[in-house]
């Protein structure tokens, strides 16, 4: 029976999508891929016809996984929700790690530091999408930040305080 083509798409379109897929599927990906086609018992030469690639990539990913060299080994122990969003932020994670670095004053606050709330209406202008103050300590916080108290440092130099009056306790008798 002879092969037939259901689609026609030109050599160097081809080759274009090919470049494409290739460069979108870099790294862990190819080899999660190439893992879970191994697993359902496909050879090494149905492999790299399917997914486009050489059948070198195919028993490298397969050794790899038996030495235990591969990252798809440490992909279940994360979250895929944290797993993802690292690898691929969203437009309001880049924005809110952006402004973090920037000082308030420079979007018109009359602070020093910001707060969630500062930064949930910052958003709001400048993107439109309104975002809720306990929506942006959440991400701020899967992202390493923490709120601290900021640490006092005026100092008690005023003359005219008794150096013993300071620290006065009342001494019971």
């Amino acid at each position: 029976m002879p092969k037939t083509k259901i689609l026609e798409i030109s050599a160097e379109q081809q080759a274009w999508m090919l470049r494409e897929v290739r460069r979108c599927r870099y790294g862990h990906l190819l080899a999660l891929q190439i893992l879970l086609l191994l697993a359902r018992g496909k050879s090494p030469t149905e492999i790299a016809d399917f997914l486009l690639c050489s059948r070198a990539s195919v028993y490298r990913t397969q050794a790899a996984w038996e030495r235990g060299q591969l990252l798809a080994q440490w992909w279940p122990t994360q979250p895929l929700r944290e797993m993802i969003g690292r690898l691929f932020p969203t437009r309001f994670q880049r924005l809110l790690r952006w402004l973090v670095q920037q000082p308030p004053g420079t979007f018109g606050w009359c602070r020093t530091r910001w707060s969630c709330a500062a930064l949930a209406l910052t958003l709001t202008a400048r993107i439109g999408l309104s975002y809720s103050r306990e929506t942006v300590r959440r991400e701020l916080h899967s992202q390493g930040y923490e709120w601290k108290r900021a640490k006092l440092k005026a100092k008690d130099d005023d003359p005219q305080t008794r150096p013993d009056s300071r620290h006065h306790r009342a001494l019971a008798p």
